[in-house]
């Protein structure tokens, strides 16, 4: 309910009513002042603090997600529940128009921005080549290779997280095509897929979606500025970042893109994000976007 209006209010707009520009100005005064009212209390709140918050559920959204939890394949349903028991985030960076843009810089930034509030953060790169790895691709087609401690051989977008946010990753942060292709014919030699078709979805779909929950789960070591050591922690990370390389709209990071459409429906909105790093080219005269 507002409040009763002032005992003056009468004689300020018998005032006002003699004076037409100072009643112009008022009113003017009043008008602007209910906008930015109105405006302040549909402001939601603050976006990172309103995801990194805990999800409010009702009984009847837990029962429907639950229930559809229930159909997915075991393994996958263990590890979305441990994702959801632990409220841990993903965050995937995508990328248009080209490639190279800057995709894996401002995913190594958002990270440091997460590590400076005090998360622990870890990061997922993916790859929609054949490739298994790449260790056997020219330099002059994919650019430097960077060796993690492990002496897995991946992409160099590897190397700035490593910078970026001080700690040691492992061959399993970076995901390829060939990877989980050859996971996904492996199983079907030996008989896992219980004789089904095996498909891109749901079979390698759900691959991907294991492989991003059990990388998002894995202590990392961490760097330290003083002793130049590793400080290995048994501490699981509170937020993942993963970085979907190519373009989107390629037809090698479909299957990729699907997979992260069905676990932001599997995790819910408020524990999977995108952030889409695009260009924005400025053309003719006047210069337009």
């Amino acid at each position: 309910p507002f409040p009763p209006p002032p005992p003056r209010r009468e004689r300020l707009l018998s005032v006002a009513a003699h004076s037409k520009p100072m009643r112009s100005i008022s009113m003017s005064a009043l008008v602007l002042a209910w906008r930015w009212v109105i405006c302040l209390a549909f402001i939601p709140p603050h976006p990172v603090a309103s995801f990194l918050a805990p999800p409010q559920r009702s009984a009847a959204h837990a029962s429907s997600h639950h229930g559809r939890l229930q159909s997915l394949p075991p393994t996958l349903e263990t590890l979305v529940m441990d994702t959801l028991d632990s409220d841990r985030k993903i965050i995937v960076v995508t990328g248009g128009v080209l490639s190279g843009i800057g995709k894996g810089v401002t995913a190594s930034s958002i990270g440091v921005l997460f590590r400076a509030m005090g998360y622990r953060v870890t990061a997922l790169k993916i790859d929609p080549y054949l490739n298994v790895d790449a260790g056997t691709m020219s330099p002059f087609e994919h650019g430097e290779v960077f060796v993690l401690d492990d002496g897995g051989e991946t992409d160099l977008d590897l190397g700035n997280y490593e910078r970026f946010l001080s700690v040691s990753l492992t061959k399993d942060s970076n995901l390829s095509t060939g990877k989980i292709y050859q996971s996904v014919i492996e199983r079907e030699r030996v008989g896992e897929y219980l004789g089904k078709t095996v498909q891109v979805v749901p079979h390698v779909s759900d691959a991907i979606q294991e492989w991003i929950l059990r990388v998002a789960k894995t202590p990392v070591s961490r760097f330290s500025k003083t002793t130049l050591s590793n400080d290995t922690t048994d501490e699981p990370p509170e937020i993942c970042i993963v970085e979907l390389g190519g373009t989107l709209g390629d037809i090698e990071s479909m299957p990729f893109v699907e997979a992260l459409r069905q676990l932001q429906e599997n995790l819910g909105y408020k524990n999977l994000c995108f952030c889409h790093v695009s260009l924005v080219p400025e053309l003719g005269n006047p210069r337009e976007q």
